[in-house]
């Protein structure tokens, strides 16, 4: 490598320290707001951010998106931290202060972990029994030993084919 690559080498490796930060915060949002379950492309938070946009309001680019999301890129305008905020449903604050970008990340990340792991259904059932009568919980008891009966008989219930029987009997 000549002297020319190495100068060009550190240049792009001494962005702007704020360029980096905002870059990483970005980089924190794709990662953890999926909605679909998966990372949103570049293309697809230009056109979420065009769909909500009404006139006169930013729009950004997929260009511009990618150098902010880079770290190559600093002093985006107001309105775009407003628009890449929105779109994620984060404040614009998340972008310049970084008690605010901690918490939201905090949140974010919380939320990513409960949706891998589906621990919100585990938590509210646990919250549930936990606060459920003694009474509650025999219900419970009696209604899972019910669909034991039901799975053991092939999907048949053990009183299928029986006539209703009156509830005065």
């Amino acid at each position: 490598m000549n002297d020319g690559d190495s100068s060009r080498a550190e240049a792009e490796t001494s962005a702007d320290p704020e360029a980096a930060r905002l870059g990483e915060r970005l980089e924190f949002l794709f990662a953890h707001v999926q909605p679909l379950h998966r990372r949103y492309t570049l293309q697809e938070v230009v056109a979420g951010i065009s769909a909500a946009a009404g006139d006169g309001e930013p729009k950004v680019s997929v260009g511009r998106l990618w150098t902010l999301l880079k770290g190559k890129a600093g002093n985006p305008t107001i309105g775009t931290l407003r628009a890449v905020g929105d779109f994620f449903g984060v404040p614009q604050a998340y972008f310049i202060d970084d008690e605010v970008a901690e918490r939201v990340a905090a949140q974010l990340a919380l939320i990513a972990a409960m949706r891998e792991n589906d621990v919100r259904s585990v938590a509210l059932r646990a919250a549930a029994v936990a606060t459920m009568s003694a009474q509650g919980l025999d219900m419970v008891r009696s209604l899972v030993e019910q669909s034991g009966a039901f799975d053991s008989t092939g999907g048949k219930r053990p009183d299928e084919g029986q006539a209703p029987q009156d509830a005065a009997s």
